[in-house]
């Protein structure tokens, strides 16, 4: 069924995901692009540092049908309305913005839902600088590094979230395990990789609640 879907227990609070098929729409990804075949889920791993966790889940048909409907809609230009009540919404725990008017169409979205909470991992960095002042204060972006376009990151100043082994984290950094960082806005922070994250709780995090860290769109 396409549409949002309705998260708990990763999240804090109940968040609703709006997700795309992995790889085939993320055209800045390198580090974790994977893509799967709509039709056999087969994947077809292109990645050069860590997995898309997100796609695992592709395998299944139902969410391959779920995501597919949604990039449908998306390349027609629609975005389903929001189920009551929402207050925070994860835009691609799988997928990517694809394209300008893509991106466009998001902030046009977050406009009519002043008082919901919107955030998303992304590595199209070029659509957000070509629309730097025009960014709803209810949305809150995250540049995924590891892309395509990283080196604007640093040249607009833009937030940043870096995947790391547990082994390679540096001392002291912010780690983000439960979308909480990620949701409000504040300072550029670290994720583990999930193939290789061991407990949060033993790593400094806004939140020790834990899943397995989707990877979709970052």
């Amino acid at each position: 069924m396409s549409g949002f879907q309705r998260k708990v227990g990763y999240y804090t609070g109940v968040v609703y995901e709006w997700n795309l098929p992995t790889g085939h729409t993320c055209p800045a990804a390198r580090e974790c692009l994977v893509y799967v075949n709509r039709d056999t889920g087969k994947a077809d791993n292109r990645s050069t540092a860590y997995r898309c966790y997100a796609a695992s889940a592709e395998r299944f048909p139902g969410v391959r049908a779920s995501r597919w409907g949604n990039f449908e809609l998306a390349k027609a230009g629609t975005i389903l309305p929001l189920p009551r009540p929402t207050v925070a919404v994860r835009i691609h725990s799988s997928g990517d913005f694809f394209s300008q008017a893509y991106f466009d169409a998001w902030l046009a979205y977050c406009r009519v839902y002043p008082a919901v909470r919107f955030w998303a991992y992304t590595k199209s960095l070029t659509y957000w600088v070509a629309r730097l002042g025009a960014i709803p204060t209810n949305l809150v972006l995250t540049a995924s590094l590891g892309g395509r376009h990283d080196a604007l990151a640093e040249v607009h100043g833009l937030r940043t979230a870096t995947v790391v082994a547990p082994e390679d984290l540096p001392a002291g950094a912010l780690v983000d395990t439960n979308d909480d960082l990620a949701r409000e806005h504040g300072p550029s922070f670290f994720l583990l990789d999930n193939a290789k994250a061991k407990k949060p709780s033993k790593y400094p995090a806004s939140n020790t609640e834990s899943r397995p860290l989707e990877r979709g769109s970052t």
